[in-house]
């Protein structure tokens, strides 16, 4: 359906259309609620990776299901040592008892010989027999067990941690960032809307555009957590993605609809706008929706690159994204032209209460003595010194680029007041495990029973390690099955760092050069699992940026007809990702800021790169769609430069004023993924709303002349 056919539809049908999004909204209401229940972890696991084999293997095997609650004991002073011992078997004793709970490493059982106590503190292994994204009423069951303790016994205190626990104070605190978020953000983004369109109709209508698509895409998110595994990052990404995308959206179709109405009323007068609907909505789709349907192709294709990534959090990201760009495409271009052409004479009041002519004029005038021509006119004035002094700018920015420290979130991303965060940092410091990596080394065939070879393996494997002097402990008491010898070793160097990655790579070529090929040798463990996850971002991320640059030139060469202009926008995209990218390592890596000084997770820089590289497309194509229109009309490259930044500075303006209020509030979060997220996203909009739109992209327009618009043939 072509944008003539969907304007006839529209004008025609207008009622219809909106009982129609009300059905789907006010049923996808019910399940938005539910979606922080559906999320799982962070979804960074390789499934066909040798740490999730060496899982399988060791809870299939022997008995040690994956990712254990971890219950710390901390002895008071006055407490005996015996009496210390028995208030940890009563109260593991009592949690034995809770439903859907399977088994529980004891630091009192012999097998564990001392491993997991000390002389005043203790930990328990629990292992729950429950989906990852069904462990909060378990957990609640649980904590609500060591609260009643709390009030009864004065012998010592407990904290939980483990995965399970962190896990679940992150999406409840993901879930507290998103309502802060809300609360803050969208009344600037009506603020802001309510000046761009000099009334508070059109603002409602579209922030109205930015609720609508969040709601319906977190219903249908949450039914799809039925059938697939649902990152926690869904829950912050997807509104605000839907918020910034939908109301820029909106503010594009509206305003463009303001000015055709303007124009009809310059050309005609006094006239019944109900009568011209038609016109005006084909006119505004042509123009307005085209550019928007562009836009979101941008970001579509952004989204669609992290699928060459093969982690499930990718996916769920990318799918819960993909969904709500749709939705806030679909309402634009549908719902949004419906409302118009029940109550644009209520929208645009101001129009119609006054002279099309006058209102006509004022714009003009206004266009030649607005800052946006203005500025427009001093930087093509002096084109190279301007795009010499905004590229120097940029550069600083991306050169801390070179120090960026990546890793694998964990306890850390929660804020230090977090009990599950101190107990963990607790147990690593206490119980020898800070700086030390604990490798689990698997020997064997699945449904092959243990030989001769397979024990005289082990052996030389435990005589090799034991001449490293990085190997601080080889454990292998009860370490073997029917088909499985299962050794772990403790390892000098922390999870992610280079040293146990150069440590994997010396181990496994040793194998591969020693070691029978008859009989594997699998490894697991925390570092392994960090090494696969860094290796499998690293190999698929060209691949992630030659299809986002290839495909989105694609479709802006569709758009522009032009080969230069393409290009150019998308250098400066990358630009504009570097310099955020610089900003983030001067704020995390180095501790500006008042921040504290911590590694990027891993999946932040994806995550800008595959959102804003799409996003901050939007006001662009719009902006270069405008100045293409212009240059049709007149061939004049400079006019149209000039005429097409004043006309759009102002809504430009808005929408990055939009889409800031939106991730702004996010850079204030408390899980400090969702923190370094928001000020990656802050950094790159600012960057590029400054100086790629302000300086670098009317001085290199200035420059190319016509070139700017150049097809062969």
């Amino acid at each position: 359906m072509g944008y003539r056919s969907l304007a006839a539809f529209i004008s025609r049908y207008p009622r219809f259309i909106i009982i129609c999004w009300v059905f789907i909204i006010g049923m996808s209401v019910a399940w938005a609620w539910k979606l922080p229940n559906m999320v799982q972890d962070h979804g960074l696991k390789l499934a066909q990776g040798q740490a999730q084999a060496v899982e399988r293997i060791l809870e299939q095997e022997f008995d040690t299901p994956p990712d254990p609650v971890v219950l710390l004991f901390n002895k008071h002073p006055n407490t005996s040592e015996i009496g210390f011992r028995t208030w940890i078997q009563e109260r593991l004793a009592a949690v034995r008892t809770l439903p859907a709970i399977t088994s529980v490493i004891s630091p009192l059982d012999v097998n564990t010989q001392g491993r997991l106590m000390r002389e005043d503190q203790a930990y328990a292994l629990i292992h729950m027999d429950v989906e990852p994204h069904q462990m909060r009423l378990p957990l609640e069951r649980l904590r609500g067990l060591l609260d009643m303790d709390k009030q009864t016994h004065q012998l010592g205190t407990m904290q939980l941690t483990g995965k399970p626990v962190v896990q679940q104070d992150v999406n409840r605190l993901s879930f507290r960032d998103l309502e802060r978020a809300e609360i803050v953000g969208l009344p600037i983004a009506l603020i802001i809307l309510c000046f761009a369109f000099r009334g508070l109709y059109a603002a409602c209508i579209a922030v109205m555009m930015g609720i609508s698509a969040v709601i319906t895409a977190m219903g249908i998110t949450s039914l799809l957590g039925h059938y697939l595994e649902l990152s926690n990052f869904i829950i912050n990404v997807i509104p605000m993605v839907g918020m910034a995308l939908s109301i820029d959206f909106a503010l594009i179709i509206l305003s463009r609809y303001r000015e055709e109405l303007q124009r009809i009323y310059a050309m005609k007068g006094k006239f019944n706008v109900s009568n011209m609907q038609r016109e005006l909505l084909q006119r505004t789709l042509c123009t307005a929706g085209r550019a928007v349907l562009f836009s979101a192709a941008c970001v579509f294709l952004g989204l669609l690159g992290l699928l060459w990534i093969r982690l499930p959090m990718f996916l769920s990201v990318s799918l819960g994204a993909t969904i709500v760009l749709v939705l806030a495409l679909l309402l634009n271009v549908t719902l949004l032209p419906a409302i118009l052409c029940l109550s644009a004479d209520r929208v645009f009041a101001r129009i119609t209460r006054t002279s099309g002519v006058t209102e006509q004029q004022t714009k003009e005038s206004t266009l030649e003595h607005s800052f946006w021509h203005r500025w427009s006119a001093i930087v093509m004035k002096r084109p190279v010194w301007m795009g010499l002094v905004g590229t120097t700018l940029l550069l600083y920015c991306v050169f801390p680029v070179t120090r960026m420290d990546l890793s694998v979130p964990d306890a850390s991303s929660l804020p230090a007041r977090m009990e599950s965060r101190q107990a963990s940092e607790q147990i690593e410091r206490n119980f020898g495990q800070e700086h030390t990596s604990w490798v689990d080394m698997i020997i064997g065939n699945k449904d092959a029973p243990l030989t001769a070879p397979h024990l005289e393996l082990a052996k030389h494997k435990v005589t090799q390690l034991q001449r490293d002097a990085r190997v601080v402990s080889i454990q292998s008491q009860g370490g073997i099955s029917d088909s499985f010898i299962r050794l772990t070793v403790g390892v000098y160097g922390e999870a992610g760092s280079d040293e146990m990655k150069e440590w994997l790579r010396q181990t496994r070529a040793e194998d591969i050069t020693a070691m029978p090929k008859t009989i594997p040798i699998r490894y697991g463990g925390e570092a392994v699992y960090e090494d696969e996850i860094k290796h499998e971002i690293k190999q698929q991320l060209p691949k992630v940026l030659v299809f986002v640059v290839v495909s989105n030139y694609l479709v802006l060469l569709l758009a522009f007809r032009s080969l230069l202009i393409p290009l150019k926008a998308i250098l400066m995209n990358l630009l504009s990702l570097a310099a955020s990218f610089g900003i983030l390592v001067w704020v995390f890596n180095e501790g500006h800021l008042g921040m504290e000084v911590s590694s990027i997770a891993i999946m932040i820089p994806v995550f800008i790169a595959g959102l804003v590289f799409g996003i901050s497309m939007d006001y662009g194509v719009f902006m270069l769609s405008r100045i293409q229109e212009v240059y049709r009309q007149t061939g004049d490259s400079d006019t149209a430069v000039r005429h097409g930044l004043a006309s759009t500075g102002r809504l430009i303006t808005s929408a990055a004023g939009i889409l800031l209020a939106v991730t702004v509030p996010f850079a204030f979060a408390e899980v400090e993924g969702v923190r370094q997220l928001g000020i990656g996203i802050t950094a790159a909009v600012f960057i590029d709303v400054t100086l790629i739109r302000l300086v670098l992209v009317p001085s290199l327009m200035k420059l190319m002349g016509r070139w700017n618009w150049w097809l062969p043939g």
